[in-house]
């Protein structure tokens, strides 16, 4: 299994190691499959600088609000939704 990091500087840069898979991405939400489970990342003006599977590095650049582990294989979509759509769906 390959080694997982995460280097966080200034909240505005993102350096992560152990990547697999980009799953999803825009400036809001960005979701990687790391050796560690899924990696649920939210912020605003975010974007990937650096994308090398291959080593499984990638490098994020924005302002960054959260981010979350979930096993492989977890929805995160219904974490982003607001509790109002949850109880009207």
């Amino acid at each position: 299994m390959a080694e997982h990091s995460m280097i966080l500087t200034d909240r505005k840069c993102m350096e992560l190691t152990g990547i697999k898979n980009v799953n999803t991405f825009d400036e809001e939400e960005i979701i990687l499959d790391s050796s560690m489970g899924l990696i649920f990342i939210t912020g605003k003006g975010m974007h990937i600088t650096m994308l090398n599977l291959d080593e499984g590095k990638v490098e994020i650049e924005g302002e960054f609000e959260s981010f979350q582990y979930k096993p492989s294989g977890a929805d995160f979509k219904t974490k982003s939704k607001n509790i109002i759509e949850r109880l009207l769906k």
